[in-house]
């Protein structure tokens, strides 16, 4: 066959995402603070883009305050060297912007009493120390030789933030050049350390060393860890009375004793980065009972096109590639600021759907919660289902019941037989509440808490139980039967 080369055409489609359309997805599914950080380093980069009210450690502020098509000035003859549309468009948005909202004196300066407030909060700023810093300043003042120092440093950069130590101990002597015994004896000191407990390779060993601690390492309560922690756990409780030869009264006095100790010892030093959550809409209940959508606006800043490099753009003496830059970089704010504006009308729609849908269980509580899918928002608002979980992903919002993630809201769910319908979360509720009226000594089966559920109209399989009774963290019937 004869080898050569051609050329040939196809014609094919494919959907490309232009990047303000990636932008606008990042801005959607951005919750509050991350969003803050995506704001600032556009800012940084962007320097058509100007916070309305600087100064300030945090963002704050309204955000496009006044800025619906009907309220923006038509200022297109005020500008007739500028032949972009776009361009336009922004410098009637900065037009509004500046007639509805203060423009900030840079001659102000702060009083000594605000520079005094501001250093006040910087120096209250603290960082707890890590469980492992803690061991080391005790290791630091211990009573060993440098060589049990250096193996026992190597063991506490093995605990883990619950102060159990997870690596195997013949490692950490080949890591260490050492032998077996020589970490045995660094392991010693280091669970010498406090809290007590603290190096155990597993629960048995942890509680055992805290019973030492407190001198009780040959009391019945260190045998009963000892030798039946596993049947206790299984909640075998006569089996385990009958192998120690001690009363059901005298097995309870243990347990009780037993619940006094730590699990994880390290727990309570180790220092955890603490968890901020913003809403983004509040749902609150005025005088006369009515509930309103409330856009959590506070924690986003009021943005506005630079008039600096809105006049270069009609200066003659700047160069084409100058402006050529000053109009992308006005473009992408632009587009910044639409997709904010977006984003907060999307969640305030969504939020106004979940009032409407889920009134009751704003007024009466959970057992009211009605099924509610992403499908169903999306048809009432004429979104696709994408946007609407884009919208509402790791977002929270404030409500008259305390503080709830968007997705509590939606659930499937089950209709009754007189056709009320519950969604899956009041079914749990239900669930929940029948196992806390239960007789401890005889508690509710799967089953029987599926035929209870039946009498009440509610179709729900024991498998079903079980599964949202292990979602609430609720032991099996077995194991909550006390003797």
């Amino acid at each position: 066959m004869e080898q050569g080369l051609n050329q040939s055409q196809t014609l094919r489609q494919e959907q490309v995402l232009a990047p303000q359309q990636i932008q606008s997805l990042e801005v959607l599914l951005a919750p509050l603070q991350e969003l803050q950080a995506k704001i600032s380093a556009e800012m940084v980069e962007n320097p058509t883009l100007e916070q309305e009210t600087p100064g300030n450690e945090d963002l704050a502020g309204d955000l496009l305050a006044n800025t619906e098509a009907s309220q923006l000035a038509d200022t297109e003859s005020e500008r007739k060297n500028s032949d972009d549309d776009g361009i336009a468009e922004i410098m009637r948005l900065a037009e509004s912007w500046r007639e509805s909202t203060p423009i900030f004196n840079p001659s102000e300066r702060f009083t000594s009493e605000d520079m005094q407030k501001r250093q006040f909060l910087f120096d209250s700023l603290t960082e707890e120390p890590s469980l492992q810093e803690i061991l080391l300043e005790q290791l630091r003042f211990a009573d060993a030789d440098d060589k049990t120092k250096r193996l026992a440093e190597l063991i506490i950069g093995s605990i883990d933030d619950s102060g159990y130590l997870r690596s195997i101990l013949a490692d950490l002597a080949t890591v260490g050049g050492s032998s077996l015994e020589d970490t045995k004896k660094a392991l010693k000191l280091v669970q010498s350390f406090d809290p007590p407990g603290i190096g155990a390779s597993d629960l048995k060993e942890c509680l055992l060393l805290q019973l030492e601690r407190q001198g009780k390492g040959r009391s019945d309560l260190a045998k009963l860890v000892r030798n039946h922690l596993d049947e206790v756990a299984a909640n075998k409780l006569p089996r385990v009375a009958k192998k120690m030869g001690i009363s059901m009264d005298q097995l309870h006095e243990l347990l009780d004793e037993l619940k006094s100790l730590t699990p994880y010892p390290g727990s309570a030093l180790a220092s955890a980065a603490p968890l901020y959550i913003v809403p983004e809409v509040s749902i609150e209940e005025d005088n006369d009972g009515v509930l309103t959508v409330k856009a959590n606006s506070d924690h986003l800043p009021k943005l506005r096109v630079s008039q600096y490099y809105l006049n270069l753009l009609e200066d003659p003496a700047i160069s084409k590639e100058t402006k050529d830059y000053i109009r992308a970089k006005l473009a992408n704010s632009k587009a910044l600021i639409k997709s904010i504006s977006q984003r907060q009308s999307t969640i305030a729609r969504i939020a106004e759907v979940i009032r409407d849908e889920q009134y009751d269980f704003f007024k009466e509580g959970v057992d009211r919660l009605k099924p509610l899918t992403m499908q169903q928002v999306a048809d009432k608002l004429g979104l696709h289902e994408t946007t609407v979980s884009r919208a509402i992903a790791n977002k929270y919002l404030q409500t008259p019941c305390g503080l709830l993630p968007f997705k509590f809201f939606f659930s499937t769910g089950y209709q009754s037989s007189d056709g009320d319908e519950i969604s899956s979360r009041g079914v749990m509720e239900k669930i929940r509440n029948m196992i806390a009226m239960e007789n401890p000594e005889k508690p509710l089966s799967d089953l029987q808490i599926a035929k209870m559920l039946k009498e009440e109209g509610l179709s729900v399989a024991r498998r079903t139980v079980a599964k949202y009774r292990e979602e609430m963290g609720i032991p099996s019937s077995h194991l909550r039967k006390e003797y």
